[in-house]
């Protein structure tokens, strides 16, 4: 584990009107997004960052505190405060896409297909697709990885009608929708998105390598095109390695 050095990492950002503990905050977040603390790295004890600065050791500790709860550091009795890998971002207004996601942030992404056949849809599931009752649909179970390690568990159900080439795709680092607008010629957009905290079973913790009882997130989402439902979307995602994302709009003047 790698002992930073406070002296040429931890920087406070010019005042610009903002109090202090808020500055430092903001210089430690803007050197975990650069890179230049990794994860496993070993923070400096607060004591000697405040002495460093000439700070107080309470808006080190309060800065360092809103970071845990963040996901970006972890606190340990013993050990220190050390950085944690870091969680991907979904905002909650904006389509998501993995494959899109990782290869902005620059990851190496890859997916593997668990489970892939068609069979008929239940009820449910054809009333949700606009579909008769029995219609053949695609099923396919997906375990998304960034750089080799797993983060998502997907099931994914859509018309075999609409999309018979879904049995043969290659879909190791393609996006399906980019494969579904290719093919089709139509851009998918998000119908509809829920999202709600659950815990792994031993299956599921398994896949995704964690202890069974982690927690994770599950995401029901329904994907359109062309305002038609072309898309039913289950997924499971590690909770300590994502984070839902709010920005609110801009303030009117």
């Amino acid at each position: 584990m790698a002992q930073i050095s406070p002296q040429t990492v931890i920087q406070i950002r010019p005042a610009n009107g903002q109090p202090l503990y808020r500055r430092l905050l903001d210089g430690l977040r803007a050197e975990l997004n650069q890179g230049y603390l990794q994860p496993g790295d070993l923070l400096p004890p607060e004591v000697e960052i405040a002495r460093r600065h000439g700070i107080s050791r309470h808006t080190v500790r309060q800065a360092i505190i809103e970071l845990t709860r963040e996901g970006w550091l972890k606190r340990e009795r013993g050990r220190g405060t050390y950085v944690m890998k870091p969680r991907f971002a979904q905002a909650l207004e904006s389509f998501y896409s993995f494959a899109h996601e990782m290869e902005d942030r620059g990851f190496a992404d890859q997916t593997r297909v668990l489970h892939r056949a068609v069979r008929p849809a239940e009820a449910l599931v054809a009333e949700r697709l606009g579909l008769p009752a029995g219609a053949p649909v695609v099923e396919m179970e997906l375990l998304r990885c960034v750089d080799g390690l797993p983060l998502m568990l997907e099931f994914s159900i859509t018309p075999y009608a609409l999309l018979p080439n879904l049995l043969g795709a290659d879909l190791r680092q393609r996006s399906l929708y980019d494969l579904i607008a290719e093919q089709h010629g139509v851009k998918v957009t998000l119908g509809r998105e829920e999202i709600r905290p659950v815990v792994l079973d031993r299956r599921q913790a398994a896949l995704l390598e964690v202890p069974p009882g982690s927690p994770a997130f599950h995401v029901d989402r329904e994907v359109l095109a062309r305002h038609e439902p072309i898309e039913l979307r289950r997924s499971l995602i590690r909770g300590d390695r994502y984070l839902s994302r709010v920005e609110p709009p801009a303030a009117s003047r």
